[in-house]
């Protein structure tokens, strides 16, 4: 009902769009691309246009973010009303395997109509800057943006992913072990094949990005203040489009999507009619990303989208069984795991236990020294809408590598990591590929921040 009122009062204000256009001063508005996900398509719109609020409040208003979720959010259609969306288009829209909905869209908030708005609550705030300087912050807000917006779609494409192959399995004639014949080994053949659900997962991805690409103009208008465009190349049903971003973290939060493809395929169990299996086996892959020597083009990324029918993977080992096991055993099944792996609450879920738990971030914040404070690193990041990020203890550290990064999620460097050591201001680092004994250390290493829900 609450989202109904909503849509009916953006229906009335925007029916008068073009004259709210014309009477409103150019240099006080911002257009801001912005995602959201929910249960249905008017919570998710709600939700990409809450999120495009708190872009321009942070960018203009304060970096005081808290005072929004805290005072405001709350009086939504209020807020709404009062015109500080003054228009939206909606770019991407679809419903997601599970009935959920994803959306991005592109706002255009009225700067001083939300400052007005935030005075007549009786709260104190603090102009960021000169509006003389909104061009330069309308271009960090579309680069923020972007970031968001690619992060959103990562994180709600990581459950259809694990959905989008079936499998066959297949056997071959067992080979005896010794020679008394006791044991045998059975080779087996697993063959992942793409189902209808990578069809919505490449286009879902086509969409998101056609959506935030830079135009022709704002490649040249980049490229002559001397900032570096990040092209991202898509290869789907014989063709290849280019989608120029304006960021490298929204690169390397596409990356760990394409990293995470081996656990995608691997999504299946094997049943011997007295036991079962979870992904096994010697994988042999679909090159999902197509760049050559993608560690030395880091600025770009090329990602080759599977159809329906497609051949995925294929997963080879030998089960290795006594005679007595054998002759109990009724044949090889196998079906999809379903969804092992969750990303809610900004990030992959690390560990969940009665509605709490630790949160991971999708990518990791970069090489960091000591004298670096990787602490005040994970601290200041601010993504996913979250700010709330801290560098995980010894126990966080080993539910990461327990619970993601053993499975194949999250991209996760075969290197050291900093994690705080005991609740203290020292930090250690451990090797994730894994050492689980810290060590003091020199040497520059990486950060991966979590948070608890």
């Amino acid at each position: 009902m609450r989202s109904k009122i909503l849509f009916l009062l953006l229906l009335m204000l925007f029916g008068s769009k073009n004259l709210l256009m014309a009477q409103e001063d150019k240099s006080t508005t911002v257009a801001i691309t912005a995602s959201g996900s929910g249960k249905t398509s008017d919570e998710a719109k709600q939700a990409g246009l809450r999120s495009a609020i708190e872009q321009a409040f942070g960018a203009f208003i304060s970096s005081k973010t808290e005072i929004l979720n805290d005072k405001l959010i709350s009086d939504e259609i209020t807020s709404v009303a009062s015109g500080n969306i003054q228009s939206y288009d909606v770019l991407n829209e679809s419903q997601f395997p599970d009935g959920s909905w994803g959306v991005t869209l592109k706002a255009v908030v009225s700067v001083n109509k939300l400052t007005s708005f935030v005075e007549a609550k009786g709260i104190a705030i603090e102009i960021k800057g000169s509006m003389f300087a909104v061009n330069i912050k309308q271009q960090l807000l579309n680069e923020q943006g972007e970031i968001e917006a690619v992060c959103e779609m990562v994180g709600l494409l990581h459950e259809p992913m694990q959905t989008s192959f079936d499998y066959i399995i297949k056997s071959s004639d067992p080979k005896s072990l010794d020679a008394e014949s006791k044991n045998w080994a059975i080779p087996l053949v697993v063959t992942a094949t793409a189902n209808k659900n990578i069809d919505f997962c490449a286009n879902y991805c086509i969409k998101t990005l056609a959506a935030l690409s830079l135009t022709a103009e704002e490649v040249t208008n980049y490229k002559s203040l001397n900032k570096q465009v990040h092209p991202v190349i898509i290869s789907y049903k014989g063709e290849v489009k280019t989608y120029d971003l304006r960021k490298q973290t929204s690169i390397d939060v596409l990356n760990t999507f394409i990293n995470n493809w081996e656990f995608y395929t691997r999504s299946f169990i094997v049943q011997s009619g007295i036991d079962e299996s979870i992904g096994n086996g010697k994988g042999n892959f679909y090159k999902f990303n197509g760049t050559k020597n993608n560690n030395f083009y880091k600025d770009q990324v090329s990602i080759n989208f599977l159809t329906v029918g497609d051949q995925a993977a294929t997963f080879s080992w030998e089960d290795k069984r006594t005679l007595q096991y054998i002759e109990q055993m009724t044949g090889y099944t196998i079906k999809p795991s379903g969804i092992r792996s969750h990303f809610k609450y900004g990030g992959f879920v690390v560990t969940e236990e009665n509605g709490h738990g630790l949160i991971c971030a999708l990518i990791d914040l970069g090489e960091c020294f000591w004298t670096d404070n990787p602490k005040k690193k994970c601290e200041d990041l601010d993504l996913n809408g979250f700010k709330d990020w801290y560098l995980p203890s010894k126990d966080d550290l080993i539910a990461v590598y327990t619970n993601l990064k053993k499975l194949g999620i999250g991209n996760f460097l075969n290197t050291d990591y900093w994690f705080l050591y005991e609740g203290s201001y020292e930090y250690k680092k451990m090797i994730l590929n894994f050492n689980e004994q810290g060590y003091y250390n020199t040497f520059g290493t990486y950060v991966r921040a979590v948070r608890k829900f």
